[in-house]
């Protein structure tokens, strides 16, 4: 039998996809209000997340599949230097964190926080809109959520530029794919760019005043990936002096966002609480992921969302 450790309740209908577990695998779960680290010993598969503390404890851990998909929680030198698979729920976060990003944007395109605030105020007056339809958007990783934000840009009529470090095809849904080295050039032609990468020692303040500085008067920058992609100070510089006319943040570099950071108070700032990942349907997807996963380990077969632990994704 093959011990498998859930490490977090997920409610009932989630929980029956496990009925479909393979016979080997021996599924328990961790109790409610317990320490993780007491029920590691002997278990071989874990779907949750692996702490550093905890690492010493789970003395016959060959593999992890943890239900979101950044990686970076996971890439301690004990864990990256052992044998332990990771894998993630990497592709079933794309349709609701496109969705968060297009209310982002759509938010400061047409004024709807400005609005808001008239509202509360029971205050009545007209202001000025921008049409999305013949803008250019740079998308910065094309992975599943990249891919899902270029699906509904061509809908709104974008030219779709996009970067990624890895070889791919490009998509029907983007005008022109490149290697990173091609993303100061995305960030000179976009109007709107959408930060979709992960957070890894070589994306850390990736996102530069370098670049900020070229982009054109007047852009919007949507960041529904990884807060410490970005150098902060050089975005809010780009904001202060109209390179950007709008910011809309899921995330931040530090998270809870400081009390004393200007990106509370700045007019031209949303700032949502990293729950661009919410859905319905995604505690089900990521489950039914694993169930998944777990017939092919038992089976010998490649697991799927492998994480190279040197890349960090």
């Amino acid at each position: 039998m093959i011990r498998v450790l859930i490490g977090s309740r997920n409610g009932a209908e989630v929980e029956a996809l496990l009925d479909d577990a393979p016979p080997e695998a021996e599924v328990a779960f961790l109790p409610e209000g317990e320490k993780q680290a007491d029920y590691l010993s002997g278990v071989k598969v874990l779907f949750g997340r692996l702490s550093e503390s905890e690492f010493d404890a789970a003395d016959a851990l060959k593999w992890v599949q943890q239900p979101h998909a950044g990686a970076e929680g996971h890439l301690y030198e004990k864990f990256k230097n052992s044998d332990i698979v990771l894998t993630n729920a990497g592709g079933l976060f794309g349709p609701q964190i496109a969705e968060h990003a297009f209310a982002l944007l759509l938010a400061l395109t047409r004024q709807i926080h400005t609005q808001l605030a008239f509202m509360k105020r029971k205050h009545w007056e007209r202001v000025p809109c921008l049409e999305l339809a013949g803008m250019t958007m740079g998308i910065i990783g094309l992975g599943g959520i990249g891919l899902a934000i270029a699906d509904r840009a061509k809908a709104f009529e974008f030219r779709v530029l996009a970067v990624d470090p890895e070889d791919m095809d490009c998509p029907d849904t983007v005008d022109q794919l490149e290697k990173m080295a091609y993303l100061p050039e995305l960030m000179a032609q976009s109007h709107v760019v959408m930060s979709c990468c992960p957070s890894t020692p070589e994306t850390h303040k990736m996102i530069s005043r370098d670049l900020f500085d070229r982009l054109m008067p007047g852009s919007f920058f949507i960041n529904v990936s990884r807060g410490k992609v970005v150098d902060e100070e050089a975005m809010i510089a780009a904001l202060r002096s109209g390179k950007l006319a709008g910011i809309g943040l899921d995330v931040t570099y530090t998270e809870p966002c400081p009390e004393d950071s200007p990106l509370w108070t700045e007019p031209n700032v949303i700032l949502t609480s990293h729950s661009a990942g919410s859905s319905q349907h995604i505690r089900r997807r990521a489950m039914a992921r694993f169930v998944d996963n777990l017939h092919r380990y038992v089976q010998g077969e490649a697991l799927l969302n492998v994480v190279d632990k040197e890349k960090g994704y």
